[in-house]
């Protein structure tokens, strides 16, 4: 009678059978239970950090420029404090060295944080200049508000009905009786603001551009810096 016959699964040329069942000679050993492991992760290699620096450098310059816009802050923060950790997490990986690792995270985040600033500067202004409205008011009061940093209020008196906002934030020069030019935009896409001289977004947004270079260009002298000391170390072991 075969072992199919037997109500047994019959084993193969070598021998094998299912586990869990016996052979004639004796169990059948277990196999042990496989353990899925991971491989490590990859690290990127410097040819493709330098390639992601510009394209994080961007997200900061995007989110700056959506910065001017009230009801784009969450998105804005989102994007520039996503593209700043991703641009210098990955610029400063590489470094040998904790204090070489914090220097040149300290020296990124300033042209990060300048092209943020000045990209929601120039993105007002030009809002402001190219569908905005200017009247002029005279300073009636000036409040200082004190908090963890001092700010100042400016308190605006217009002739005739206006549209234009009561009060501005103004620095501490600013002197009651004052006449100032206040911009707004009737749409209320940005925060209005005391009027700029003609043209003056442009000058802010040159600035930003600046900015964006000299992130992308530190950037990139990280990613080969890092590269470099870390050969340097291999050789040297």
């Amino acid at each position: 009678m075969t072992d199919r016959d037997q109500g047994e699964p019959a084993a193969d040329e070598l021998g094998a059978v299912p586990a869990g069942r016996r052979r004639r000679d004796g169990p059948v050993p277990r196999p042990p239970h496989g353990i899925r492991t991971r491989k490590p992760r990859r690290t990127a290699g410097p040819g493709r950090t330098a390639l992601l620096i510009p394209a994080a450098a961007l997200l900061v310059l995007v989110g700056g420029v959506l910065g001017s816009f009230s009801w784009m802050l969450v998105p804005s923060c989102v994007l520039c404090l996503a593209g700043g950790i991703w641009l210098i997490g990955a610029a400063t990986r590489p470094l040998p060295g904790r204090a070489l690792n914090q220097l040149m995270m300290a020296l990124l985040a300033v042209p990060a944080v300048a092209t943020a600033v000045l990209a929601a500067d120039a993105s007002q202004g030009f809002v402001l200049e190219t569908r905005g409205e200017v009247r002029s008011g005279e300073v009636v009061r000036v409040v200082e508000h004190h908090g963890k940093n001092t700010s100042y209020e400016c308190v605006l008196h217009y002739r005739g009905a206006t549209k234009a906002p009561g009060s501005l934030d103004c620095s501490k020069s600013d002197r009651v009786g004052d006449t100032v030019q206040v911009a707004w935009d009737p749409g209320g896409l940005v925060r209005p603001d005391f009027a700029e001289a003609k043209g003056t977004y442009r000058f802010f947004a040159v600035l930003a551009l600046g900015s964006e270079i000299a992130l992308v260009c530190l950037g990139e002298f990280t990613v080969v810096l890092g590269a470099v000391l870390c050969a340097a170390r291999r050789v040297s072991a």
